[in-house]
């Protein structure tokens, strides 16, 4: 068996989360759902993917697959991109022992302001 290294793992993560994402407007069941920007995708595919995007870690992608970000209903995105907002400004994304062995993946506070105002930016349709 072949081992992958850290590398192999992130450019693989980093290739399958940009194909799902070249959609520029997303639909699911006729309602509009909201795309991941460009600004916020590139510091997704620094800090976040390696973990949160296919093949990622189990209990990463149970919490927010970026893979499926096109999958998920307009409501659950904004859930999401609100969680992510939280857990990046409390420090606990990306996790610490990550930061440690990767400081370059280390999200700025520039990063979590523009990861916060698109979060609070998503609008949810009325029913």
């Amino acid at each position: 068996m072949k081992k992958l290294t850290f590398f192999t793992v992130a450019v693989a993560s980093v290739f399958c989360f940009a194909a799902l994402m070249t959609n520029p407007l997303s639909v699911q069941a006729g309602k509009k759902t909201n795309p991941i920007p460009d600004d916020v995708l590139m510091i997704a595919k620094k800090s976040c993917v390696n973990c949160h995007a296919e093949p990622g870690k189990t209990m990463a992608l149970s919490h927010v697959n970026l893979t499926k970000w096109d999958g998920y209903t307009a409501e659950k995105q904004a859930s999401k991109a609100n969680e992510m907002c939280n857990m990046i400004t409390k420090g606990k994304m990306p996790p610490k022992e990550f930061k440690e062995k990767n400081p370059g993946f280390t999200i700025s506070s520039e990063e979590i302001k523009t990861i916060c105002d698109w979060s609070a930016s998503i609008q949810v349709p009325k029913k």
